[in-house]
């Protein structure tokens, strides 16, 4: 099924009109809806894993997993990256060291063959964190710090950090959180985790951070997707991470009225599942 999506627009009535036809024409240049499978070169799974975060994204360079969510979901980011075919990862990025970010990650240490690690300068005193450590350093598994503005490049993708861009938060480990804006031909995708409005504000200030698709910062929680942010990043596409029914009552009402004002076509995995957005670097297929 396709949809259609508008960006905003101002001025009269005749120029209105002409906005929206043109917005329109734009949006369906990049997007489109499909139920198939995809077989094409670059895509991005956001994997269902309840309250917590784990993104998988394959290209033909390699693949990258982006956390794992909580210990529970290890068994299922593995099986669903033995059903996309991955046998290796290139990377590991541990976007910050809660639990619901890094827990599934012992298993995926255990199972696949990992080129390194990326993860931030901070450590967390929690027995998931020491456990994660651990299956690190048994395996002997490269770390790499991310340093912001560095690129890696797979497979015609680009992938460079645009966070966290400070040496200390004082002791709020989301800000800490690695932030990735990948891109493969036109498009781009925009990662953060779970930075609050602190590391947003210094990506808008300092990085180029407009982006297609915007993976929503910390589960749609109102800590994140300031405005500014969110003008900064002018997604057409966001995906939240979300659990049904947690207690901590994300995604917050004030993020879902900004997305809906700026007309961003939103899709959550408490909703929708497993969400994998693929692209040949000019569309972009929703499935």
């Amino acid at each position: 099924m396709r949809r259609r999506h508008r960006r905003r627009s101002r001025g009269g009535s005749l120029f209105y009109v002409i906005a929206v036809l043109l917005a329109l024409a734009a949006a369906w240049y990049y997007i489109t809806f499909i139920a198939q499978p995809y077989s094409g070169s670059f895509a991005v799974h956001f994997i269902d894993v309840g309250q917590g975060d784990a993104t998988l994204i394959q290209t033909r360079g390699g693949s990258v997993l982006i956390d794992g969510g909580d210990r529970h979901a290890g068994p299922i980011v593995a099986q669903h990256l033995r059903s996309a075919g991955v046998r290796s990862l290139a990377y590991v990025v541990a976007t910050h060291p809660h639990a619901d970010h890094i827990g599934g990650l012992i298993d995926i240490l255990a199972e696949f063959e990992v080129g390194a690690i990326m993860m931030p300068r901070v450590a967390h005193t929690t027995v998931t964190f020491e456990r994660f450590i651990s299956a690190i350093e048994e395996r002997a598994i490269p770390v790499r710090e991310p340093i912001v503005g560095s690129a890696l490049s797979m497979g015609g993708a680009t992938f460079t950090i645009v966070a966290p861009n400070s040496a200390s938060y004082a002791g709020n480990l989301n800000n800490y959180s690695v932030s990735m804006l990948v891109t493969y031909g036109a498009i781009s995708f925009l990662f953060t985790g779970d930075a609050e409005r602190e590391s947003e504000l210094e990506m808008a200030e300092r990085h180029c951070i407009s982006a297609h698709v915007l993976h929503v910062g910390h589960h749609g929680s109102r800590t994140s997707t300031t405005q500014v942010f969110l003008d900064a990043v002018s997604p057409l596409i966001a995906v939240i991470s979300v659990g049904a029914d947690n207690p901590f009552g994300h995604p917050h009402r004030e993020v879902m009225d900004r997305l809906e004002a700026a007309q961003v076509a939103v899709y959550r995995t408490d909703r929708h599942g497993t969400i994998v957005i693929s692209t040949d670097g000019r569309t972009i297929t929703v499935r």
